[in-house]
């Protein structure tokens, strides 16, 4: 029997090379090892396809009223309950299972999009902060203590009454004041990132700035990015619904989850599950996210390891 050995290897190289496993083999293990990720990931992936499956799922038009059938008990109560009504009905006779599948859609475009947007602004600052430093550093530095010493909530509740509240006012707000987090964060990774190496290597190459900060930069820091992204978007939901409860956020009849926490209010000791059933909601969504955010981490800091 005769063995084929290749050139310039010894047999130990050729077994160890043949042994290791590939690196999706490592990153599939990873994944299926972190309970964390899993759990978020499933949880979030089966909001996301109610919310996209809305119509589909939704047995009723979550705007139609039936004054008739208002009040409706949940399918659990023995007295005033409805077939067609699973999980009863609010106070002006609106299905209730329609509006807790419809206001995922509310929630999930609110975490998204603030997500994009104060993330484009806090990733351009901490980037520029970190990768130029000097002056750029020290002004960038000063709009984030500014940032920081404005109070989001209040700064929320005083812009929705000046320009009206909508879904695209709260989404705009928010976005435009949840980027701190983001900034601070790429600050630090980019001004580690930058003495790097292979960063230096690619300047003494004569790259240009952009190409270095895309190509070079950019991809390292994409890890702790995504973490921040996950962090912040469930910091924009539970806002969200706290501008809503509070009557400064989303505005009826819209099926919004912290819309429908304040609409239950004066229900709350009557008809208690009109406040548990959207509330169960936001913290199953929430925690998903911060379960998929922490998971996340950790499967990144593995990856570097």
């Amino acid at each position: 029997m005769t063995m084929i050995s290749t050139p310039g290897k010894s047999f130990d190289e050729i077994a160890q090379e043949t042994l290791e496993p590939s690196p999706f083999s490592k990153l599939r293990k990873r994944i299926f090892g972190n309970y964390s990720f899993l759990a978020g990931l499933i949880i979030i992936m089966a909001i996301f396809a109610m919310a996209l499956l809305a119509p589909l799922i939704a047995p009723h038009n979550p705007y139609e009223t039936d004054l008739a059938s208002r009040l409706m008990n949940p399918f659990w109560h023995e007295v005033k309950t409805d077939e067609e009504h699973p999980l009863g009905t609010d106070k002006v006779g609106r299905d209730y299972l329609s509006r807790l599948v419809y206001g995922a859609q509310i929630s999930l475009l609110i975490g998204f999009s603030t997500m994009l947007i104060s993330g484009t602004i806090g990733t351009v600052l901490g980037v520029a902060a970190g990768y130029f430093g000097g002056r750029v550093d020290m002004v960038v530095n000063f709009i984030i203590n500014t940032r920081l010493a404005m109070p989001v909530f209040l700064v929320a509740m005083a812009a929705v009454v000046a320009f009206g509240a909508s879904l695209m006012v709260v989404i705009l707000v928010l976005g435009l004041f949840l980027w701190d987090r983001f900034a601070v964060v790429m600050r630090s990774i980019t001004m580690q990132a930058r003495d790097l190496d292979y960063v230096k290597a690619a300047r003494a190459m004569g790259c240009s700035t952009p190409y270095i900060i895309v190509r070079e930069i950019f991809p390292n820091v994409i890890g702790s990015l995504t973490v921040v992204a996950t962090v912040e978007m469930a910091n924009a939901i539970l806002l969200e619904a706290a501008l809503s409860f509070l009557g400064f956020g989303v505005q009826a009849p819209t099926p919004s989850w912290g819309l429908m926490l304040n609409e239950a209010r004066e229900y709350m000791f009557f008809s208690p599950w009109l406040l548990a059933l959207p509330g169960a909601c936001l913290f199953l969504l929430v925690l998903a996210i911060n379960l998929f955010g922490d998971g996340l981490r950790d499967v990144t800091l593995e990856k570097g390891r």
